[in-house]
């Protein structure tokens, strides 16, 4: 059995009781000792510290799995304040804030806690920065939220299964948007959809505009349902996908296909048929897969 001396015994316990109070996990890592040992050592403090000051009470050790309480940077505190002027309607969306200099004087702290607060609000969508100008009170959409969670999808999109998951993902999506629009869709909204159809049409011979007309195909019949999450999502996805678009455009008459299976969805549409316009989307992202996987082998 291990031995430790007198001395690592003290360091070990003074980073455990107060005002320390480290996490023994965290303790027998850096000083080298075993969990159960600084377990024990801790056991035998408390109960030395018990004795010498109330030794008629009983005191309850610090749970095992406790951890350091999170101390907030003053940024977070600013941001906090900030939020809640918007929230409770002091700053409308569209109204300057206060300049840099405004909100150090009023909060009394430095340019560089207002700048990291402001920053924090901007990548919630809570305010708009621009350079030059004061931050600008904007409305928090589910397309910055989406946005931050570009990173994760990229990185899960750079293995072949990330791939095949998220072709699955659209595929389940984009059916579900179907069916509501065969069921929903005003004759405003079918208007709009056959203009869009038409573009896609006129653009066969050039991919890049094809691509441009066949996202904004897409993109409109996620908008009928009129929920602004579920058109960020489809964007989202789409905007996630592009390399695989563009990929499978490559196929020798691959945009006369997807031309075709636009055709199919949009009658669908038109005819008011759920079933069939989900069938439609099924078999045209499915060929779309395919012709991907064709192209990349």
């Amino acid at each position: 059995m291990l031995r430790y001396s007198a001395q690592k015994k003290r360091t070990v316990i003074e980073k455990l009781l107060p005002p320390n109070l480290q996490n023994v996990k965290e303790v027998a890592k850096q000083e080298g000792v075993s969990v159960a040992t600084v377990y024990k050592w801790r056991k035998e403090a408390f109960a030395e510290k018990h004795t010498e000051i109330e030794p008629k009470k009983s005191v309850a050790p610090i749970a095992p799995e406790s951890e350091p309480i999170h101390r907030r940077k003053l940024f977070e505190d600013v941001s906090n304040k900030i939020e809640s002027w918007i929230r409770s309607g002091h700053f409308r969306e569209g109204d300057r804030l206060p300049s840099e200099r405004e909100l150090m004087a009023t909060l009394g702290v430095g340019r560089s806690s207002i700048r990291e607060a402001l920053f924090a609000l901007h990548r919630t969508g809570m305010v708009d920065i621009r350079n030059g100008s004061r931050a600008v009170v904007s409305r928090p959409n589910p397309r910055v939220i989406l946005k931050d969670l570009g990173g994760v999808a990229h990185n899960l999109l750079s293995s072949r299964e990330g791939q095949k998951e998220f072709q699955q993902a659209r595929l389940f999506w984009e059916a579900s948007l179907v069916r509501y629009a065969a069921t929903q869709a005003t004759e405003k909204d079918i208007a709009k959809l056959g203009a869009l159809l038409k573009e896609n049409e006129l653009a066969l011979q050039n991919l890049v505009l094809f691509t441009e007309t066949d996202v904004a195909f897409h993109n409109y019949i996620a908008t009928i349902p009129q929920n602004s999450i579920f058109t960020a999502v489809n964007v989202a996805l789409g905007e996630w996908l592009a390399e695989q678009r563009s990929t499978s455009l490559l196929s020798s008459g691959a945009a006369k296909l997807a031309y075709k299976s636009h055709c199919k969805i949009f009658d669908a549409i038109k005819a008011r048929d759920p079933d069939t316009a989900e069938a439609a989307m099924k078999a045209h992202l499915e060929q779309v897969t395919s012709l991907y996987w064709k192209v990349r082998g």
